[in-house]
């Protein structure tokens, strides 16, 4: 599997000129967040994340997806927060404006700081 930092330009093929899988990789810088009460039960977004996982089945990018989601959902990041799978939840789409066409599903996260 290959991974794409934001636009994918090329992409690597393989047996019957279908793509390899890859993940792109969209993420913006992460902010601080509003000031916390004292008993810290508010949770701020300081930023999102998409994954778009794209492959020639839609299996393919099915299975894709559900590792991206378990790899990053509610996993605590080093110094704390946390990416949670949120809206929008796409289903797989079918792209046919690129050669070869591919399926993908884009995949949204926000970042929470605790």
């Amino acid at each position: 599997m290959d991974v794409h930092e934001g636009l994918v330009e090329n992409v690597r093929l393989i047996a019957a000129g279908r793509i390899a899988p890859y993940l792109a990789v969209w993420g913006q810088i992460l902010r601080e967040g509003t000031e916390q009460p004292l008993d810290f039960s508010a949770q701020n977004s300081a930023g999102r994340l998409t994954v778009t996982a794209a492959g020639a089945t839609a299996g393919t990018v099915r299975n894709l997806s559900q590792q991206v989601a378990s790899a990053l959902h509610r996993v605590t990041a080093p110094g704390g927060g946390e990416y949670v799978h949120s809206d929008p939840h796409v289903p797989i789409q079918y792209d046919t404006s690129v050669t070869p066409p591919r399926f993908y599903q884009p995949l949204s996260f926000t970042f929470a700081q605790p």
